[in-house]
């Protein structure tokens, strides 16, 4: 079972840490689960974050892991599906702990936001994200790229690449489960503006990725084209530019049962590229590891 240990106001021109009296640790080893309502700069009321925490006190050698849901969806979505018990099994099984924060993306003015910035300004959820996400879930104990991460499903796939490549000194690692990796503007975002299509679209972008630490999932009976195939195709441009990536595509169908498995395969993946980043003496630089697809 989750239990809700803090409720937060925060606002993004100011951070409130998360209290130590939120950790318990019945049962062995276990993280908490918190959540933090993060108002954005153009956002009217708060927006929920989810935070799963390992026991102790925070440190700026802690990664984060930043995870974005799809439309229809809601920064709950993962933990609903078991995403703490699968933390916490990790945690007892002595991998290296990290923390997860589960955001929103849900507008006040558009119903599917990508994960983007409006043309007019009048929804900025991408700058929610940048601008109060981030500094509510890390506080004074700001990570610098390497120790930053974001992932997310579908829709939040394809926000997870659209935003680590619209700032790439921030993120060092990127996961995409089921995204796509072009416009999908079915909300009026962009406001057919031709320079803003083409600057929220990845597949533009390309270039912007050197140096991440990229993984493409993709299911293997996924019923939308906006989806079938994209985890290849993109890692194929990615190769053109000499960008080293890895495919797999996995069993199962766009729900949250593949979702979860993927994610949680994803964990695993991430844990290995904060090693080899840590370890720049023995990593090649990601010019190809063991299990590594340059998307042929």
């Amino acid at each position: 079972m989750i239990a809700v240990f803090a409720l937060l106001m925060v606002l993004p021109a100011g951070v409130v840490r998360l209290s130590s009296t939120d950790v318990r640790n019945t049962g062995g080893l276990r993280g908490r689960v918190s959540v933090l309502e993060v108002r954005g700069p153009s956002d009217t009321q708060a927006h929920p974050v989810w935070v799963w925490r390992p026991p102790g006190a925070d440190s700026a050698s802690i990664p984060v892991l930043y995870f974005l849901h799809g439309y229809p969806g809601q920064a709950s979505d993962p933990f609903g599906y078991g995403l703490a018990k699968v933390l916490n099994q990790r945690l007892q099984a002595g991998y290296a702990p990290f923390i997860v924060a589960s955001l929103d993306g849900n507008g006040e003015r558009h119903a599917d936001t990508e994960w983007a910035n409006s043309y007019n300004g009048s929804e900025l959820v991408e700058d929610r994200v940048i601008a109060a996400d981030i500094p509510a879930v890390e506080g004074s104990h700001r990570r610098d790229a390497a120790h930053r991460w974001i992932s997310g499903f579908s829709m939040g796939g394809y926000g997870a690449m659209n935003i680590a490549l619209h700032h790439p000194s921030m993120f060092s690692q990127v996961v995409s489960i089921a995204g796509y990796f072009h416009t999908n503007d079915l909300s009026d975002m962009f406001g057919d503006r031709g320079n803003l299509t083409a600057w929220n679209a990845p597949d533009n972008q390309v270039a912007r990725a050197r140096g991440m630490h990229i993984l493409l999932d993709e299911d293997t009976a996924d019923p939308y084209s906006l989806i079938t195939g994209q985890a290849p195709a993109f890692a194929k441009l990615l190769a053109a530019d000499h960008i080293p990536s890895t495919v797999r595509i996995e069993p199962g169908t766009h729900d949250w049962n593949y979702a979860m498995r993927a994610l949680t395969g994803s964990l695993s993946f991430l844990t290995t590229g904060w090693d080899e980043a840590l370890a720049p003496q023995v990593y090649t630089g990601g010019q190809g590891t063991a299990g590594q697809s340059s998307g042929g």
